[in-house]
């Protein structure tokens, strides 16, 4: 896929539009490289642990939390996915026996999700691997001002308009 490049026509039959519109070309340059990072960090965590990104994300999101543990709304707001979402990836982290589901003791309708011992030890293992691939794919290839500027924009993107 080439978004973020060029495009010899650039505007549609008889529409008009620009199909050349640098805001089409910054997204698709977002986008590719976001994609890029991906694969090469699935790719890797695959290879070495058997365990896919999808699953390192809920265990590193989890082990990142105050307490180590996520509610179900939470990390489905985290992960950028509906509940429906949320509640079959976790199924899965679940049945791999990484996590675990937890009833909230004050309220009954709130389902923690934490990482079990074999949990933390497979987070451990992939952080090691997830690590190394960050500072080859991402902090080797920018200069210091060149990240903290993409570090201050990403910031900026990501921050949702409206709360989970």
């Amino acid at each position: 896929m080439l978004i973020g490049m060029a495009v010899a026509h650039t505007t549609g039959q008889g529409s008009g539009l620009d199909r050349g519109d640098p805001r089409i070309s910054t997204f698709g340059l977002l986008h590719e490289a976001h994609r890029r990072l991906e694969r090469a960090f699935d790719r890797s965590l695959l290879t070495q642990t058997t365990m896919g990104s999808s699953f390192f994300e809920v265990l590193l999101r989890i082990g990142r939390s105050p307490g180590f543990r996520l509610t179900m709304s939470d990390l489905a707001c985290q992960l950028g996915v509906t509940s429906g979402g949320a509640t079959r990836l976790i199924d899965r982290v679940v049945d791999a026996g990484l996590v675990e589901r937890r009833s909230c003791p004050s309220d009954r309708r709130v389902q923690w999700v934490a990482l079990t011992p074999m949990g933390e030890q497979k987070l451990d293992e992939g952080l090691m691997i997830h690590l190394d691939d960050l500072q080859r794919e991402l902090i080797d290839r920018l200069d210091p001002d060149e990240l903290a500027v993409l570090e201050r924009a990403l910031d900026k993107l990501r921050a949702p308009d409206v709360i989970c």
